[in-house]
């Protein structure tokens, strides 16, 4: 019994190793923090859903995505058109890479997703 719980758990620890990261805000900014507070986010196959279940309307928001294995990629989803209180909305993922002094762009099956790291890079609240 004792063994098929260790299995079991070595199990969980190996799934969970395949999917992508969510790093926590680590600003110090308490409005920042106010705004991001009931944002959420998830990513699957080059599309991020953002949910606002926070306070505030948000005028931009913008989530990077960084990979553990590849330092030169870079992707960025931009939600420019602002997101209401209690509202989801979903965006594209753009990645792109440095191939010696050129930026291109890198399509989503060369992408090894689930080694990417996803933060806030930016969020405003909305000017009304």
């Amino acid at each position: 019994m004792k063994t098929f719980f260790t299995f079991l758990i070595a199990l969980g620890v190996g799934i969970s190793v395949q999917a992508q990261t969510y790093k926590a805000v680590t600003s110090k900014n308490k409005t920042y923090l106010a705004t991001v507070k009931g944002l959420t986010y998830t990513y699957k196959n080059g599309v991020v859903t953002l949910k606002n279940n926070g306070q505030y309307d948000l005028g931009t928001v913008s989530i990077t995505a960084t990979s553990k294995t590849d330092p030169n990629l870079f992707g960025i989803a931009l939600f420019e058109d602002g997101l209401d209180k209690g509202s989801e909305v979903k965006s594209e993922v753009y990645f792109t890479t440095v191939k010696g002094v050129k930026t291109i762009e890198i399509p989503l099956n060369k992408i090894d997703q689930k080694n990417l790291v996803f933060t806030f890079d930016k969020a405003t609240r909305a000017q009304r």
